[in-house]
Order: C-alpha cells, then structure tokens, then sequence
C-alpha cells in the first residue's frame, strides 16, 4: 500500500505530471465556465433586454450542445487520440468566449453558448479516457485531482466575474479567459498525451464499432454502474440549479451569504475528491464510493429540517462531497469498457448520462413552483440513496 507521497511521484513520473496539471487547468476554467455564465445572467439579461426564459433557454443550449458532443467525441479520440481532442476543445472554448464579448445581439449569444457547449463537450470524453489510459493503477487519484481542479474553478471564477461585471460590464467578464485558455491549449499541444489511437480501432468497420460498444454498454457491471451515474448526474443539476434560491426563498438567508455558502461547496468538493481518489487507490472503491453514497444521502435529507446561519453554514458546504462520486464513478466505467471501444462507449453513455441528467434541474424547478421544494430535496435524497443499491450489486471482483 503506498503513501500519499509515492502516489503523487506516480503521477509525475515521465513527465505525465505537466501533462496531468495542463488537463486540470484546462477543466479548471472550462467547468469554471459553467458556473461563471449563470452568475452574470442579471447582467446579460439587462443588456440584450431578454426575459427570464430567455436567458435559461441559453443555458440550455449550452448544456445540450455540451451533452450531444460526448458520443462524437469518444469516437473520435478512439481513432485519432486524445491530445487533438483536447486542444480542439480548450481553442473552440477560447474562441467563444471572444464570441460572448462581441455578440452585438442575443441570437449570436445563443451561438457562443453553443459554440462553448461544442468546446466543452470535446474536452469532456478525452479528458477521461487520457486519465485512465495514463494512470492504470492511480486512475481514482488523478480523476480526482482533476475534478477538484474543475470545483475550484467553479468556486472562483463566478466571484472574479461577477465582480469584473459590476464594475465594468459581463463582457469583460468573460473576454478575460481567453489568453488563458489558449494558453492551455499551447500547454496540451507541447506536452499532451500522444495522438495513438485506441487498439486495433483502425481496423473496426462501423457494423463492428457498433456491436462491440453494444455489447460493452450491456455489461452487467456497465449496467449496474449506470444506475448510480444517472442519479448522480440528475440529483447534481437539480441540487445546484436551485440551492441559492431555496437558501433565500425558504431559509431566509441574504442573497450574498447564500451565494457564499454555495462557493464554499465547491471548495469542500474540491477537497473531498482527490482525497477520496486516493482513498478508493489505496482502500478500494466499493467502501469509498458506498460511504460517499451514505453521506451524500444524509446531508441532503436532513436540509429540509434545519434552520439558521449557524446550522446551515455547516451543512450546505457539506453538501460538496457528493461532487466526490462522479470521478470514481467515472474511472470505474471507463475501466471496464474494452480498449478498442473505450472512448464510443464512455462517450455515449456521457451523453445520456448528461441529456437526460438535464432534465433534474426541470422535475426541481415543479416542486419549487408548487411551493414543495422540501420534498424535492427529500426526492433528492431519496434517489441518492437508491444508487447504493445499484452500486452494492456489482461483485465485488470487478471493483477489485
């Protein structure tokens, strides 16, 4: 059993290590992205003169677009690699946060947030499938530790844009990313994981493509696994969709110590994931995952029932370590889908995980319009408990 100390001079070793640290940055502001557009949205709203549904509408076709992309991309990193992938995807993100800043009308707004969506969507799949290539035997830590990269940008960025955009306009908010990102996709291109295509791909006619990726996707262990990844995903966007208007419509908090609580669930999630990484390396991912499952449950489930500052500046950070799931969760997939195809497989089931995960942001939105959003937290917390099942029923061999 190794030490903290030898697991990361794993993940350094033959110069994976700035390769490793270029892929997080890269997650840093893309999913930082994600969460920085709907802080501005007053600000974007005021500007192009639009109404709620509007604005949300955009939002949607960012995720949609984003969700769409994981199936296309997984196929192509199977035959091209993943390096082309990324960089593809860190420049076309660049590329529309320069289209965010010049959109004279909210129609090319809508084509930046699917030009982002594109870009983020091709970053997604070949992100994963570099991780788990690169790092057989640490997988769980280095998803981990790019995740966690991806939370504190979720934790960060919004509060640097909303500040910039109150002092000087949304656009500026966002322009800013630019250089940055491009110079990611330098980083991927320089030191990025080589463009190899998965094996024996070349050689796959699409008829046989399609029945080996069909016969991954039934795979007990596949099967039993997407049934804690799509709660996940769905209890994920509903929860962060409406945590800040719950902690102000129903807990009485102030809009600003509401939005803080909400930035400290990212910090706490990116804390929680490399360490649960590392846990689920050195003690297994059946207990890690089971004990994430348990706890994810009870934070939720007991929200509804507490009141107060005090009370709810403990617990709702807490609510973070769920976000500790989706990388183990993914290492475990990608594991067991075969090599030749690794990227077809994890990119179709990244889209329905994704397209239909939408929808929790939608199911919460009804409770909250029918003055229920106390049990559709508790529904929340109801599903999350399920995927212990789920999870529980998978031989432990396979989790080996």
């Amino acid at each position: 059993m190794s030490t903290i100390r030898e697991t990361v001079d794993g993940l350094r070793g033959q110069g994976r290590g700035w390769t490793l640290l270029a892929v997080a940055v890269g997650w840093l502001f893309i999913n930082g992205f994600r969460v920085l557009l709907p802080a501005v949205l007053p600000q974007v709203k005021a500007d192009f003169a639009v109404s709620n549904a509007s604005a949300g509408f955009a939002l949607t076709v960012l995720w949609l677009l984003y969700a769409s992309m994981q199936f296309p991309a997984g196929i192509a990193a199977d035959r091209v690699g993943e390096r082309r992938l990324l960089v593809g995807g860190a420049a076309l993100a660049a590329v529309s946060f320069g289209a965010f800043y010049l959109a004279p009308v909210f129609a090319l707004f809508l084509g930046a947030c699917a030009l982002f969506g594109v870009g983020a969507g091709l970053f997604g799949t070949p992100r994963d499938m570099f991780l788990s290539r690169t790092y057989p035997d640490t997988d769980s830590t280095a998803y981990g530790l790019t995740f966690a990269a991806g939370s504190l940008g979720a934790a960060a960025l919004p509060y640097v844009a909303t500040t910039i955009a109150t002092r000087w306009g949304w656009r500026l908010s966002v322009v800013w990313l630019v250089p940055l990102l491009l110079a990611v996709a330098a980083a991927l291109w320089w030191v990025g994981p080589p463009t190899a295509t998965a094996a024996g791909t070349d050689r796959l006619s699409a008829r046989e493509t399609a029945r080996r990726t069909l016969g991954a996707l039934s795979n007990r262990s596949v099967l039993l696994s997407s049934g804690v990844f799509f709660p996940f995903v769905f209890t994920y966007q509903a929860l962060l969709s409406f945590l800040p208007t719950y902690l102000v419509e129903l807990k009485g908090l102030d809009q600003s110590f509401a939005a803080l609580l909400f930035g400290l669930l990212f910090v706490v999630s990116a804390i929680t994931q490399p360490m649960a990484g590392h846990a689920a390396d050195q003690y297994g991912e059946h207990r890690t995952i089971l004990a994430l499952i348990v706890l994810s449950t009870v934070t939720v489930a007991v929200l509804p029932a507490l009141e107060g500052r005090v009370v709810l500046a403990g617990l709702v950070p807490l609510l973070g370590i769920r976000v500790a799931i989706g990388p183990l969760l993914s290492a475990f997939m990608v594991r067991e889908l075969p090599a030749s195809v690794q990227g077809t497989g994890w990119g179709l089931l990244r889209t329905l995980f994704f397209g239909l995960g939408a929808t929790g942001s939608t199911v919460i939105g009804v409770f909250g319009d029918a003055g229920r959003f106390d049990a559709g937290f508790l529904l929340l917390a109801a599903l999350t408990g399920i995927t212990a099942v789920f999870w529980a029923a998978i031989p432990r061999a396979d989790r080996a």
